[in-house]
Order: structure tokens, then sequence, then C-alpha cells
């Protein structure tokens, strides 16, 4: 069986995930994949069948994207990690996950931690959006500001020059085209993440983080936030992963998928 879709409920309402049951027999701890703004769990199709040798992959959408119910207000990093964690229980999974996170993920997963220590087992953050207090506010100023969705075809030109025009040479149309529609169910509440993630402070929660992590910078814009946060967490491990350039979950798929793999198994 390929992936299926499930839901749970949580207190801000029903939480749509996607689950690839494990091939083989279930010997390692579930996989928890968290996506980046202003995607979903849909990010993480293309790898989900390369990571699941003997544990189940789960890939939700966080409150108010994908599949998952519409928020009225601007959530915060704890509360897209309160409600993975109620999804979590109420789907059944009741021991410790490890839980991969990309860019917006890598947030809600150290939030995870800090809320549940007890639930992860492992982190491996790839490609931390970890700034300083200046950074985050120059970066919410430029990234946390709702879609102006109008009668003209330009209102959504922002996400078509996300999804596609900026990835025409290393993404399939179909599945560029596929993630952009993805991007629209969000409307213009598209920018909540982007708001949440650059009002988390970085410094002192993920300095209060007591985890197994590991950290993998990708050739990417995040490369030097992400070599930043590795410098300042003694017990992260580090990856440079010099051999994915761009599109990390799609034409870097397997080589990411390999590396994700080796710091889970690590």
């Amino acid at each position: 069986m390929g992936i299926t879709k499930l839901y749970g409920a949580t207190r801000f309402g029903q939480v749509h995930a996607r689950h690839l049951d494990a091939r083989g027999k279930k010997t390692q701890a579930p996989l928890i994949c968290l996506h980046p703004a202003p995607s979903s769990g849909l990010y993480f199709t293309t790898v989900m069948p390369m990571l699941n040798s003997g544990r189940q992959v789960i890939a939700p959408d966080y409150p108010g994207y994908g599949g998952s119910d519409e928020l009225a207000t601007q959530p915060s990093i704890a509360d897209y990690a309160q409600a993975t964690l109620e999804l979590l229980e109420n789907i059944g999974i009741d021991v410790p996950v490890d839980i991969l996170g990309f860019h917006t993920g890598c947030l809600v997963a150290a939030e995870m931690v800090l809320l549940q220590p007890d639930s992860v087992r492992r982190l491996v953050l790839c490609d931390v959006p970890y700034f300083d207090a200046e950074q985050r506010r120059n970066l919410h100023q430029q990234m946390a500001q709702p879609m102006a969705i109008s009668g003209e075809l330009d209102s959504i030109a922002g996400p078509w020059r996300f999804n596609i025009d900026s990835r025409i040479d290393t993404v399939p149309l179909p599945r560029a085209f596929e993630l952009f529609a993805e991007h629209l169910r969000a409307g213009s509440k598209d920018y909540f993440g982007f708001a949440a993630a650059f009002s988390y402070d970085c410094e002192s929660r993920f300095a209060a983080l007591d985890a197994d992590v590991a950290l993998l910078a990708t050739q990417s814009a995040l490369r030097e936030a992400t070599v930043t946060l590795a410098k300042a967490m003694d017990r992260a491990s580090f990856t440079d992963v010099t051999e994915v350039t761009t599109s990390v979950f799609e034409s870097g798929a397997a080589a990411i998928a390999k590396r994700i793999n080796e710091a889970l198994d690590r």
C-alpha cells in the first residue's frame, strides 16, 4: 500500500496527515516529517518511500495548511507543535518518535521536544531558520504579509514564482504545479507560518533544548543560519550536505534521504 491519508482531532480542529507504513518489520521509531511554510505534508511525498525502511512515516499539515482545518487567528510555533502532538496521540502513536524538520518544521520540531520531552527520541533538522532578533524582525516585515487576493491573475503571481518559476529547471512541471496548488489552499493566510517562524525566539528556545539533534545543511540560503546553530549547540552533530544545492526534496530527494537515514541510524 502507498501513501494514505488520515485525520486526528485537536484543539485546533481536524489535522490532516499523509501516512506511509513501514517496509518490512517495524523495528524503528515512527518518523514525523514537518513541512516548511507555506506548504504541507505534500512536500515530503517524494522522500517518504525512501525513509520508511522499518518505520512508518507521517507527514502532517499544520492547522491552516493543506487538508487541515483553517485557523481564524495567527498561530504560534507552539500552536503548531501542540497540534502535532495531539494528532499523534489521537492516531494512536504512543511511543517516542523521530522528527525530520525542514525550514519552519525545524522550529516546530524543537518546540515539540520542549513541550513533551518524552515524546521525541531524535531530531533531524535540515536547513534551520535560526536567526537573531534583528534578523527575525526584518524577515517578518519582508515575508509575513498576507497574499492580497483579487480578481486579477497577478494577485497569485507570488506563489507562481515561488513554486514554479524558481524551480522550472529542477522540478518537473506537474510536481511544481501540485506544490503551487497546495500553496494556494492557505489563501490570504498563507503567511501565517512565516509570521510564526519569525516571531519565534530561536536563541532561547534552542538553548533550552535537551535532545539528540542532527543538523543537516544543504548548499542553500539557510546554510549559514544552520552553521550558526551548530556552533551554539554543544550536543548537536553537524553535516555539511555539499551534494544538495537546490530543490532539496525534489531533484535532491535521493541524496537528502540518504543523509537523513544516516542521521537516524547513527
